[in-house]
């Protein structure tokens, strides 16, 4: 039987509200196609493209993948949490399928709900939110450095800006947790806000686990970013590596707005505009395009497809009813 204090086990249901954005994503990238490269001109592209490469791009992928699992590790390790990297991984891949049904990789949050008998799902979540946090630092600090190099200072300034907004939030919400607490999904339960938020309280009280956990989040996207001057070879686009570490990363910001999934088209069309704001010339779209819809299927799609098995075992583990209480956290290391 299931107790009160358990959520009875039901059916996962299709959320209709992802249709539109589904639909403006495929819309964008065919108008991208069409109108910024030419179909002829992309397709050209895809035929000459060099797949000896595709090994390089691969090993990049693993290394990102496991860079983030890495990453994740270190955050609940600082938490007190010892938990099997295998499990670490099982969570992320569960999740990645659902990556390609909602904006800005919102479905990252349900890694909590994954390892919610390990950690309590409330501090998982919060621990995903500090890494997600970590990354968007990262790109900020990449972005301006980038950016200023290739005399492109209003992009260095937004992204200053959003980098210095994002710590005034994260500081504003530790040191004034009763503003979270206001949420209505909270309102009931101040005891889950300060689980929501105590791997930022930690990881601040530990500025060298936060500074190891920044490295990591810095080595992945590097990583991130080779895989996508690989593709660009790959496609003969004729961007050099340089542009390309310089600007990647702003175009990656851009597409975490919410407006397509997993940023698909959004970081193309910025990336694009960057390289020829940056004077950078002759552009190749079509090439472009190509590597850059090819980053989208290799760091999305394909993740998602090899993490199909494990959000099937993910679903079934919650019709499950709820397993006990989390156990204790052991002490967190320094």
């Amino acid at each position: 039987m299931t107790t009160a204090s358990e959520p009875a086990p039901g059916r996962v249901r299709f959320d209709w509200r992802i249709v539109p954005v589904a639909l403006v994503t495929v819309g964008f990238m065919v108008v991208l196609v069409r109108q910024l490269a030419g179909t002829e001109s992309f397709y050209a592209a895809l035929r000459e493209t060099r797949w000896g490469l595709i090994g390089v791009v691969l090993a990049l992928l693993a290394a990102n993948l496991l860079l983030a699992t890495l990453r994740w590790l270190l955050i609940l390790d600082t938490l007190g949490y010892r938990v099997p990297p295998g499990r670490v991984l099982h969570a992320m891949l569960a999740t990645w399928p659902l990556a390609l049904v909602t904006p800005a990789r919102a479905s990252d949050l349900l890694r909590g709900v994954a390892l919610r008998d390990l950690v309590p799902t409330f501090v998982g979540a919060g621990s995903v939110l500090a890494e997600k946090a970590i990354d968007v630092q990262s790109l900020c600090l990449m972005t301006i450095v980038g950016t200023l190099l290739y005399g492109l200072p209003s992009v260095a300034v937004l992204a200053g800006g959003l980098l210095i907004a994002e710590w005034c939030v994260i500081l504003l919400l530790v040191r004034k947790r009763e503003l979270i607490g206001r949420l209505p999904l909270l309102r009931r339960k101040p005891e889950k806000a300060e689980q929501l938020l105590l791997a930022f309280s930690v990881l601040l009280q530990r500025p060298l686990r936060l500074f190891l956990a920044a490295v990591s989040s810095l080595l992945s996207w590097t990583a991130s970013t080779a895989m996508v001057y690989t593709l660009l070879a790959m496609t003969n686009a004729e961007v050099g590596i340089a542009p390309t570490l310089a600007l990647w990363p702003a175009g990656v910001l851009a597409g975490m707005v919410p407006i397509t999934l997993a940023g698909m088209g959004t970081r193309d069309v910025a990336f694009i505009y960057l390289l020829r704001l940056s004077g950078w010339t002759p552009i190749r779209e079509g090439a472009l395009l190509a590597s850059t819809i090819g980053y989208s299927i290799f760091g999305t799609v394909l993740l998602a497809v090899i993490g199909i098995p494990f959000t099937v075992q993910f679903v079934v583990r919650l019709r499950q009813p709820a397993p006990g209480p989390a156990p204790e956290p052991k002490p967190p290391r320094n």
